[in-house]
């Protein structure tokens, strides 16, 4: 009703929420054909069984709009259990539901709520398993919780390695087709010979790609079966770059030549003056990267569970590994919430509920400050997205102390996902995901919180110089595939001290 303007008279003030008035509005749009229909509609809601139930309801706390758990339910390797039967105690009372297709179902709770005790069936073992319990705070507000169940299921075979794979490489893909990695439109291939010992992620991690495109490049699906002295294609990255490269040079080339039509007289108004800084997003000359919703696309890939990879080793043994299907997945929330165009509002009380949400991620931080969306949530973006993945962040709003969370990257270098604590030259830090790096080197493309002039859920670019350290997870596997960056478009939002606080 709320969205036919048959019933748009339902809104009116002075209508909505007298039940009288909306009783007779119904009947006037036509909902009903009984001219007895309103005074029949009254009598039951001011009827005795209305009563008691409404009597009831407000005993037990009940108001116009209870709060909401948002539970998303992973399995043992954080893949979303989908279609699970899960049982809810809650006051005493149980019931049975079911996740969706994203892993998650959503429970009411009443301001008197205690701890919700969950268990998940395990469909291979026929049995019921509990889960931690969801603790609510007192008085019970809008929560989202991520549970791990301690077991997972993975598609594998007992049938012995393919020995008979062509060694031929497949047919070369169309060449307007672009790659999983989302590196280039038109993507340029070479032959390699599967060397004893190569796995997928081996052979994707030399060539500056993902076990994923090779196998989308070679038609294999999982699970994935390589050997020894098979030709596969792999995209050529470094042609790639270098076809880049000229395309960069081609349009600065052509930005001067603009520049240079100005005439004489307007360069005579210009005093020279010492270069300027660059800003904190600038881009090195380049075109900007991939584009944001090729990324999105990159990182919505795979999201489904393991891949199995059968391949034989330096003694020629059979080995298989598991393979993540997702890599950083917390990257795909935080993704996703960029799409939704997040930000602080302006004007007095108006705040963005979302940004109060990332809140609920940070619970040391005072009520009120995690009331507004004035408050730094750099951090409390951070916390929400990897919650939302089941990996544990610090729970902590301030941006420091992301310091010594979790472990760093390999050597300290900028990865995939990688929580990268930026310190600014005047002073200040900010916290932000690593989501690719320029053809240089020199700068870093981010996607975080409290970004920009508007402080959006937004795509950035800082100086590497800035990077004080690059922190994943504990227990996070990272793989070869996430120290693979891309250059990455920005949305111009600017990296300074002032746009992140």
């Amino acid at each position: 009703m709320r969205v036919n303007p048959r019933y748009a008279g339902l809104e009116k003030p002075g209508i909505k929420g007298n039940y009288k008035k909306e009783a007779q509005e119904l009947l006037d749009s036509g909902y009903a054909t009984d001219e007895k229909y309103a005074k029949s509609l009254i009598e039951i809601i001011e009827g005795p069984t209305m009563r008691r139930g409404v009597a009831r309801a407000q005993k037990r706390g009940c108001g116009a709009a209870l709060p909401v758990v948002e539970v998303f339910l992973l399995d043992g390797a954080k893949v979303a259990i989908k279609k699970a039967k899960v049982q809810v105690l809650q006051d005493g009372k149980q019931a049975e539901v079911a996740t969706d297709d994203h892993g998650r179902l959503v429970i009411r709770i009443t301001p008197k709520s205690g701890d919700i005790r969950l268990k998940v069936f395990d469909k291979d073992q026929n049995v019921w398993v509990g889960l931690d319990p969801i603790q609510l705070a007192k008085p019970a507000t809008d929560k989202t919780a991520t549970l791990i169940a301690p077991t997972f299921t993975a598609q594998t075979s007992t049938r012995e390695h393919d020995k008979k794979t062509s060694a031929k490489p497949p047919a070369a893909p169309a060449a307007s087709k672009p790659a999983a990695t989302g590196a280039s439109a038109v993507t340029k291939f070479k032959d390699y010979k599967v060397l004893k010992g190569d796995s997928l992620a081996s052979i994707a991690s030399a060539h500056r790609t993902s076990y994923q495109a090779l196998a989308e490049a070679n038609g294999i699906s999982s699970p994935y079966i390589i050997r020894p002295d098979q030709v596969l294609r792999v995209p050529d990255v470094k042609a790639q770059l270098a076809d880049q490269e000229k395309r960069h040079a081609a349009s600065a080339a052509a930005a001067h030549g603009a520049a240079a039509g100005h005439g004489t007289q307007a360069k005579a108004a210009v005093k020279p003056s010492a270069p300027a800084a660059p800003a904190a997003n600038d881009h090195d000359g380049g075109s900007g990267g991939i584009t944001l919703a090729s990324l999105g696309q990159a990182l919505s890939k795979g999201t489904a569970g393991l891949h199995t990879v059968f391949f034989r080793n330096a003694d020629e043994r059979p080995q298989t590994d598991l393979m993540h299907a997702s890599r950083a997945p917390w990257m795909k929330v935080a993704q996703e919430e960029f799409e939704k165009g997040v930000k602080r509002r302006t004007g007095r009380g108006n705040h963005d509920p979302r940004i109060l949400e990332y809140f609920t991620a940070t619970p040391g931080l005072e009520r009120s400050a995690a009331s507004i969306d004035e408050t730094p949530y750099c951090a409390a973006f951070v916390n929400w997205c990897l919650g939302r993945t089941g990996y544990r962040g610090n729970g902590s709003a301030l941006a420091a102390s992301f310091a010594r969370w979790g472990r760093p990257t390999k050597d300290n270098k900028p990865a995939l996902g990688a929580v990268a604590l930026i310190r600014f030259p005047g002073g200040g830090h900010h916290v932000t995901f690593v989501a690719g790096i320029s053809p240089n080197g020199r700068l870093i493309a981010t996607l975080g919180g409290n970004q920009g002039e508007s402080h959006e859920v937004s795509h950035s670019r800082c100086p590497k110089t800035m990077v004080v350290t690059y922190r994943y997870p504990s227990d996070y596997p990272d793989y070869d595939d996430d120290y693979v960056l891309h250059d990455v478009e920005s949305d111009h939002a600017p990296m300074t001290a002032s746009s992140t606080h």
